[in-house]
């Protein structure tokens, strides 16, 4: 299995109006239109000339090249006005439209449809953040907490007690799941009173990554003390990483929370917005520094490594045996953390 055979978001539905839309995906140039009632997903160079086709328009729930008016449909069959009886195909690929995104995968693909449950929660909102790194150095940085105090401004653990924060990694043949528990750094009153966190509570990040396609589910929520109770609205957060490019990442976002929209109307109503905010300024702040490491070495084998890297070994070869299709015995070797 490769790279473009898994189910990829690669636009937000808001970004797909009437006319065409290019999208770059596993370095494969997209065009992305609305056909009917659904989506369609085609290689983005007119079959006849290769001429772009996201430069044209869309007539009758087919994309019109605006070089020689050829039609194309979903499924990648064309029309040329100046030879009626002509049967041109294009390449077409699967393409579906669910959580606010439009997702595609190579046609003729087996790759499920990922699950992302939702129950009990209320969409707060689905960001897109392009970022000037790769694939796994934008895994690399979401799958440990060791960087939050540094880099984010509200989730997270202070610096002077990450030595406090326990971490556990769980292994299977197909996932990586993270626990960490530790104490919330301060946050700002107005914060914690719309989110009814107590004074001195406690964090709990706990996600699961899987690899068709690469993804991370992050359950959030706090404890009104070190082994306390649940305290709070949770969140659940999912983040898909599609490669653009061998240097660039397009990260897709998902945010839910257990706070309802009915429910004391006025705190939503804030709340959402500002959930929405505060989640698209900690992926901003981290695609910033991701993109000064655009040029690190991949590798980790000579790293060191430290407590909260463990998932990090272990994702790689998930990520290459899984998403990229490769063999185990030509999967990269890395050091463990000691």
């Amino acid at each position: 299995m490769s790279e473009l055979d898994h189910w990829h978001p690669v636009a937000l539905s808001s970004e797909l109006g009437a006319k065409p839309l290019r999208a770059d995906v596993c370095g494969q140039a997209l065009v992305l239109f609305r056909a009917g009632e659904g989506v369609g997903a085609l290689e983005d160079a007119c079959a006849h000339r290769a001429f772009p086709l996201h430069r044209g328009r869309v007539e009758a729930g087919r994309v019109v090249c605006p070089y020689h008016g050829w039609r194309w449909d979903a499924d990648g069959c064309g029309e040329c006005p100046a030879t009626p009886r002509a049967k041109p195909r294009a390449t077409a690929f699967d393409c579906v439209e669910r959580h606010g995104a439009v997702w595609v995968r190579r046609r003729g693909s087996e790759a499920a449809f990922p699950f992302l449950d939702v129950g009990g929660h209320t969409p707060a909102g689905t960001l897109r953040q392009r970022v000037k790194a790769p694939l796994e150095l934008c895994l690399d940085n979401f799958i440990e907490v060791e960087h939050t105090p540094s880099v984010h401004a509200f989730l997270g653990y202070p610096a002077a007690r990450l030595a406090d924060v326990e971490c556990a990694t769980t292994v299977t043949d197909d996932s990586v799941r993270v626990w960490n528990h530790g104490p919330q750094r301060p946050l700002p009153s107005l914060v914690r009173a719309l989110f009814r966190i107590p004074d001195g509570a406690y964090f709990i990040d706990d996600w699961t990554t899987r690899f068709s396609p690469v993804h991370s589910v992050y359950e959030q929520y706090f404890l009104d003390g070190p082994r306390g109770a649940t305290a709070g609205d949770a969140l659940r957060i999912a983040v898909f990483f599609t490669p653009v490019s061998a240097r660039e990442t397009d990260l897709f976002v998902f945010v839910y929370t257990t706070a309802t929209r009915w429910e004391h109307s006025a705190r939503a109503a804030l709340q959402l917005p500002l959930l929405r905010a505060l989640v698209r300024l900690e992926v901003w702040r981290d695609s910033a520094l991701l993109a000064q490491m655009k040029d690190a070495p991949l590798p980790l084998r000579g790293r060191a490594l430290g407590r909260f890297d463990k998932a990090l070994v272990a994702s790689r070869r998930l990520l290459e045996r899984i998403y990229r299709g490769r063999d185990e015995c030509h999967l990269p070797v890395v050091d463990d953390p000691a």
